[in-house]
């Protein structure tokens, strides 16, 4: 699956992506369903050492790898959060969510969308690209 993103993000920079939403210093960042960390590390260089990125996913070996790839790029700004909806954060303190690549995945998507707006601060962003969504009938 790295292989993969490695090729999506050749031809679709993430950098390029987070740019266009306008990603501030200082801001909090939840990269809900993070995968590998494509968008968690650019994250936290745009939102850099006043900001934080929480990188959250249900697998662990993602949350490892992008801690792995924080601590090589000594980014401490970056916190992992290993979840299958509930991110334990606070209500309101997060500026954007990005949810990238991930919401078809989800069984129940109410349920995460319902967490995500109460993490999301009320004049918060939510920032989705999803390419495999189907249309309901």
């Amino acid at each position: 699956m790295s292989l993969f993103f490695k090729f999506r993000d050749f031809f679709t920079s993430p950098i390029k992506i987070l740019e266009q939403i306008n990603i501030q210093p200082g801001w909090n960042v939840l990269d809900y369903g993070c995968g590998s960390g494509s968008y968690s590390i650019p994250a936290a260089q745009l939102v850099g050492p006043t900001g934080k990125v929480y990188a959250a996913d249900i697998h662990t070996a993602a949350v490892r790898e992008v801690q792995k790839k924080a601590t090589m790029k000594e980014l401490g700004n970056v916190y992992t959060i290993l979840t299958g909806r509930k991110t334990e954060l606070p209500d309101a303190s997060i500026d954007i969510v990005l949810l990238f690549y991930i919401l078809h995945e989800f069984k129940d998507p109410d349920l995460v969308l319902r967490e995500l707006d109460r993490v999301l601060k009320p004049r918060g962003l939510l920032a989705t690209i999803d390419h495999n969504l189907r249309r309901i009938k």
